[in-house]
Parts: C-alpha cells; sequence; structure tokens
C-alpha cells in the first residue's frame, strides 16, 4: 500500500509507518503512527504526530549507529537500556533530582504517552546496530480511571522485558536510511510547494 512505509528486519518483523495520505502527497507537518510488527501483534511506537519529527530523529540515529557513534555502557546490555531508563525515570519523578543521568538520552527514537508505554531505542554493542523495543511505566505521573490496572514501579520492574531488541544488519540500515531520506524530500518538496501557493 503506497500510504504504508516498510521497515523490514525479517519476514516476521517490520516497523510500519503509517501515512494519512499517499506518499507523494505528504509534508512535513502530516501526522503518522508508527507500529512495530511482530509475528502478527502489533506495538504502537510513535502516535499522531508529524511526520518530519519521527524520520528526522530516526534518520539522525541510524546515521551515528552506522558510524559506531552510540555505544552504550556494557551494564546496559543485557537487561536492555529501557529497564534503566525506568529507575532513572522513576526516581526523577519520585525524587526531583535533576543532577542524575539518563542513560537513554542519546539513544532514544521515539516515545508514546503514558497511557501506551512504550520507548524505542538505538544503539550500537560493539560495532552491530540494536534497535530495542522497551515497556516504560505508566503510572509515574498518572492514575488510572480502573484501579486494578494500577502496578507499583517495584512490581513492574522486577517484571520487566523488552518487547524486542533487533539486531540490524548495515545493509538494512542504509536502506532504511535511503526511505528516510526519500520521505524527507517529499515532505521538503511539497513543503515548498504549498508555500509558493500562499
Amino acid at each position: 500500500m503506497s500510504n504504508v512505509i516498510e521497515l523490514e528486519f525479517s519476514k516476521s518483523q517490520a516497523i510500519q509507518i503509517y501515512l494519512p495520505c499517499e506518499r507523494e502527497k505528504i509534508n512535513s507537518f502530516v501526522n503518522v503512527s508508527i507500529k512495530y510488527k511482530k509475528d502478527n501483534i502489533d506495538y504502537d511506537l510513535f502516535i499522531n504526530d508529524f511526520i518530519s519529527e519521527a524520520i528526522k530523529s530516526l534518520n539522525s540515529l541510524l546515521n551515528k549507529a552506522l558510524n559506531s557513534e552510540l555505544q552504550i555502557k556494557s551494564e546496559y546490555v543485557e537487561r536492555g537500556i529501557g529497564y534503566y531508563h525506568n529507575i532513572y525515570s522513576h526516581e526523577l519523578w519520585t525524587t526531583d533530582k535533576l543532577d542524575i543521568d539518563d542513560p537513554a538520552e542519546n539513544f532514544l527514537i521515539w516515545s508514546t504517552p503514558s497511557h501506551v508505554g512504550i520507548e524505542t531505542y538505538i544503539y550500537n554493542i560493539q560495532d552491530e546496530i540494536y534497535i530495542e523495543i522497551s515497556p516504560i511505566y505508566k503510572w509515574n505521573s498518572d492514575y488510572p480511571d480502573d484501579e486494578r490496572e494500577y502496578e507499583t514501579f517495584e512490581d513492574f520492574i522486577s517484571q520487566h522485558q523488552i518487547i524486542g531488541i533487533i539486531n540490524i544488519n548495515r545493509e538494512v540500515a542504509l536502506q532504511w536510511q535511503k526511505k528516510c531520506f526519500e520521505v524527507l524530500e517529499i515532505a521538503e518538496s511539497n513543503d515548498r510547494n504549498d508555500l509558493k501557493k500562499t
């Protein structure tokens, strides 16, 4: 379909960017949603926000990852960076400490609203590129309408499991980068044309 851009990992896994119109008609301010599809299950990664923000973020971090500039600390490898980002976020909310380091600061591509609770990261482990999709704790700043949904942070973090951690080979990363460039080029061209009309 011309209104879905697919970034494929494998036959059973892909990131899909859902456009509200045909690709040729997008501009920088159309809202898109992005999903991770794994074994016929969809996970929201980016919800109803500007395509330029989504694609520029991915493109910028892909560039850095291709140059091996996104090395994560070795202690983050086993549990994933999302686990440590959750601990950081919870500490920030509960203590108001502003001098603590965000372990995901350089690696976060997309974040969903807290009621969805998923974040997407990209990083290097040596020369390899990884995308990590991880749940985030939903109740730092909110409380559910249905209290049965509530979970303490301690329970959440003790059961924290990565949704997906995918090794992207260099060729795939370059293909994704090419798609990002094409989308941004179309959007910017349409932006210029729209300006001429006004």
